[in-house]
């Protein structure tokens, strides 16, 4: 890929093993986590992610509590939250979200050189701070006991808080839950993904 060129992820080859819920086949409580989750992800349409898991209010609201405090919320600018998941998912191959992740990089203005980098070459990404963050959480994400003091340290050397440490090894879990939900149901990524 060369810069400037649009960064499109492939769409998974699974099927949707579980389908996704429409609006109109869910229950009002349903009904309200995908709005809520919609809005506030500023995406036109609930995405089949978080249909697929309408088969259980429980479980919808759980991943959507999750991603509304730790993605959404936080001390950390969501705009670094969302390429930490493009890493992750990247990484981690789960087409679904890494595709979701980059729609939502593009809608909050984030740098397709940026991107990109964060996908063919985080070693070169800028600034070090934002490097620094997205390769704990990778590490975080593949195997959290090879975190170590100096881990934590490079973190710390940038002047990250343990608030904002938290919260990146709390979005690296977010990430592969996230993961391990779109690859295990085989949800079909969204048209609108290409669109936004």
């Amino acid at each position: 890929m060369h810069a400037g060129q649009n960064t499109t992820v492939a769409v998974n080859s699974a099927t949707n093993r579980i389908p996704a819920l429409e609006p109109e086949d869910a229950s009002p409580e349903v009904r309200a986590v995908y709005a809520d989750f919609q809005r506030r992800m500023g995406f036109p349409a609930a995405p089949n992610f978080i249909k697929a898991q309408g088969h259980s209010l429980a479980v919808s609201a759980g991943t959507w509590g999750l991603v509304s405090n730790v993605l959404v919320g936080g001390a950390l600018p969501r705009t670094l939250k969302e390429m930490l998941f493009v890493a992750i998912s990247h990484d981690r191959q789960c087409r679904y979200c890494e595709a979701a992740h980059i729609a939502c990089c593009r809608m909050l203005g984030v740098d397709a050189k940026a991107v990109e980098a964060v996908i063919e070459q985080l070693g070169t990404l800028e600034p070090e701070t934002t490097r620094r963050i997205l390769t704990f959480g990778l590490k975080c994400a593949r195997n959290p006991q090879s975190l170590d003091d100096a881990d934590f340290a490079s973190l710390k050397d940038v002047g990250l808080t343990n608030t904002e440490i938290v919260e990146v090894i709390s979005m690296a879990g977010l990430a592969v839950y996230a993961n391990i939900m779109a690859d295990a149901t085989g949800v079909s990524n969204d048209a609108m993904f290409q669109t936004v």
